[in-house]
């Protein structure tokens, strides 16, 4: 951790690469919804000439690792990588923090985003197709000290955001950090790669940006059977050990 600099809230740690402070933008999901949160931000991670930038420690830490070009990153890593001009930040999180921290790991993002002054932040998810209005391709929801404005419908009022992705708008909201999320509608049931790329174009479009997104359609059934496979994994890890477990 020496080569990281380190933010502390409570029981949860940042450690991060100096070149993340100041940065223009921060981006992150979730495996929510068609897990569109999480493929885009893994996807950006593998194309977008990104580096490893720090990782995230909480104390009942997902028990999970997975290679990487230098060794092994952990269930939630930090990437580094400039685009257009642009210093941009990724938090990707290959686990859900427990329930028991989940709220916590959420203020403690924010908390981290503040202290090194990231400018502002977009959140992916996704959004229940069933409430498609018309042709657009997402929904959107912000908080008030994000000033930026979408052309497609804000989410509607009595609908809800859940999860980690909800817990972040709310404490980004309370500290009156700028923040925005971007939710391409999707299936619940199976991993959507056609709608993290919307939500990649329509964050170029916003930040004049250019993440490509060619390599995302062209292998989206790949990936599509990538993550259910690696979620199944994870479901197999909940039960009690056994002989015939397998660490993968």
């Amino acid at each position: 951790m020496s080569r990281y600099n380190v933010h502390r809230f409570r029981t949860i740690r940042v450690a991060y690469a100096e070149d993340v402070r100041g940065s223009d933008l921060f981006i992150t999901g979730f495996k929510g919804y068609g897990a569109v949160g999480y493929i885009a931000t893994l996807h950006l991670a593998d194309t977008a000439d990104c580096r490893e930038a720090g990782y995230v420690i909480t104390k009942y830490m997902p028990e999970a690792v997975t290679p990487s070009s230098r060794g092994v990153v952990g269930p939630f890593t930090l990437y580094y990588c400039e685009n257009s001009g642009k210093r941009i930040t990724l938090l990707v999180n290959h686990d859900i923090p427990v329930v028991q921290e989940r709220s916590r790991f959420a203020e403690a993002i924010v908390d981290f985003l503040q202290a090194a002054e990231v400018k502002e932040a977009v959140l992916i998810g996704g959004f229940d197709s069933r409430f498609r209005q018309g042709e657009e391709k997402l929904r959107w929801v912000a908080t008030s000290a994000y000033s930026r404005g979408l052309e497609e419908p804000r989410m509607d009022k009595g609908l809800y955001v859940v999860g980690p992705l909800a817990l972040l708008l709310f404490y980004a909201e309370v500290r009156s950090y700028p923040t925005l999320a971007v939710l391409p509608y999707t299936e619940a049931a199976r991993p959507d790669p056609r709608a993290a790329a919307v939500a990649i174009e329509k964050i170029n479009e916003l930040y004049g940006l250019s993440f490509g997104v060619e390599e995302l359609l062209e292998q989206a059934k790949k990936i599509e059977e990538m993550i259910t496979m690696m979620e199944q994994q994870q479901r197999e890890m909940m039960t009690p050990p056994s002989s015939e477990r397998a660490y993968m």
